[in-house]
């Protein structure tokens, strides 16, 4: 869920809630064709069976559409759903379920969202600016959320945290006069999740500023890492005036454990137009990692190994009209190794 500077934040509930006064279904979509450097399809690195890089270029394309279905009330209750038809067999009502598009409904005492949605952290928090690229690159300019698998991308450095319980989400938003407050919880509803923030024009420029606080219990990841339970506060600023937006993102998380493993992390990002063009840049670092983690091999995982590790891409976009724009960018994953892209992007 992204681009544009608020996209990640609580702007995308309010949008989603005011789409729903017009009644009816929509359909949407997009695609991409391109070319890649030592990425997979996705965008993240790709690595060969030895664990190595393979130092090659590829070729990249997708395509997904999908259904935005909206109504109201008699009495003015808005409601409705979304869903890529890629993700339909993630959101029927089986025995797992729910894992991919999102149910809300809304009214004057707030809105509630079940599905795949943002958790209340980083419906307020948000990411940072700065990827124009085609693929994305393994959308290591998100915020390493624990609520939203707390993945830094598929690189060493990160996917130890990639929690597969952190969907689906449960979450209330209300907000009033440029405040909002959010709760949420996964679908166990073991795990509590706050955020809050407020937004206003100042000198010219629109500015938002977002705190969240997440108590999550243990987990496995996905890379077979055992977490015990734990916190994890996270912070952002963001901002827009005239063709120039920014955004800082903070997280620091602590969990229980022998070792007292923790780790916190730091995005900054920008974007800056001019014409048809738009150029943007992130860089992310792993401020500080430490302590041990057990894994289901048997084995241990030095937090240590990581403390230090950045991230950063330099990527621009041409708009041709049409919903087209030619997209690229080239940057480093956070092991060091260099990840580019460029093709044409399209949206329906």
């Amino acid at each position: 869920m992204k681009k544009v500077l608020f996209a990640t934040t609580a702007f995308a509930g309010l949008a989603i809630a005011g789409v729903a006064s017009a009644q009816g279904i929509a359909l949407f979509g997009d695609a991409r064709l391109g070319l890649g450097y030592n990425i997979q399809n996705d965008g993240t690195t790709w690595y060969g069976d030895d664990g190595e890089v393979q130092d090659d270029l590829r070729a990249v394309s997708r395509v997904r559409f999908g259904v935005n279905m909206t109504g109201e009330t008699d009495s003015g209750i808005t409601f409705g759903a979304t869903i890529r038809a890629d993700n339909s067999a993630g959101g029927h009502g089986g025995t797992e379920g729910q894992r991919a598009g999102e149910v809300f409904v809304s009214g004057s005492w707030g809105t509630l969202t079940f599905g795949d949605t943002n958790a209340a952290d980083e419906q307020w928090v948000g990411d940072v600016p700065g990827d124009l690229s085609l693929t994305s690159l393994g959308e290591r300019d998100e915020t390493a959320f624990i609520s939203n698998g707390g993945s830094f991308g598929n690189d060493y450095a990160g996917s130890f945290a990639a929690n597969p319980a952190a969907r689906p989400t449960v979450r209330y938003d209300f907000d009033i006069a440029g405040f909002g407050i959010s709760a949420s919880s996964n679908r166990d509803l073991d795990d509590i999740t706050v955020g809050t923030g407020y937004s206003a024009d100042f000198g010219g420029g629109t500015w938002a500023f977002g705190i969240g606080y997440n108590n999550f219990t243990g987990f496995t990841s996905t890379t077979g890492i055992d977490y015990e339970d734990g916190t994890q506060w996270s912070a952002g600023l963001k901002g827009e005036y005239e063709n120039f937006s920014f955004g800082v993102t903070y997280v620091t998380t602590d969990m229980d454990g022998d070792s007292d493993p923790k780790f916190d992390s730091l995005l900054v990002g920008g974007e800056f137009g001019f014409d048809a063009f738009t150029l943007g840049a992130y860089y992310g670092n792993i401020l500080k990692a430490e302590g041990v983690l057990a894994d289901e091999a048997g084995g241990m995982t030095d937090l240590g190994d990581i403390d230090g590790n950045d991230t950063f891409a330099v990527t621009g976009k041409y708009d041709l009209g049409g919903g087209a724009s030619i997209n690229g960018g080239v940057g480093q994953d956070y092991n060091g190794d260099t990840v580019g892209d460029f093709g044409i992007k399209m949206a329906f």
